[in-house]
């Protein structure tokens, strides 16, 4: 079975604050945890938001993010 992750990439664009934002309202990730990756994306230029079961569902969540204008990209994980 695939999983598909939904991983968001750092930019010089978007505040820490918009990137926790979109985290937590687009994705679904609890305020804290939405911090914690928006950490992650800031020191090592990615983080992995949301682990779904379908290349559809992520594909939909990463239009959603890209909505906001942050850079993401869909990677399988077979």
């Amino acid at each position: 079975m695939s999983v598909y992750r939904v991983v968001v990439l750092d930019d010089s664009l978007n505040t820490m604050t918009l990137v926790t934002d979109v985290i937590n309202r687009a994705c679904g990730v609890p305020l804290p945890e939405a911090v914690t990756m928006t950490r992650q994306i800031h020191a090592e230029g990615r983080a992995i938001v949301r682990l779904t079961p379908t290349r559809e569902a992520a594909e939909q969540m990463a239009a959603q993010v890209l909505g906001f204008g942050l850079r993401v990209k869909v990677e399988a994980n077979r």
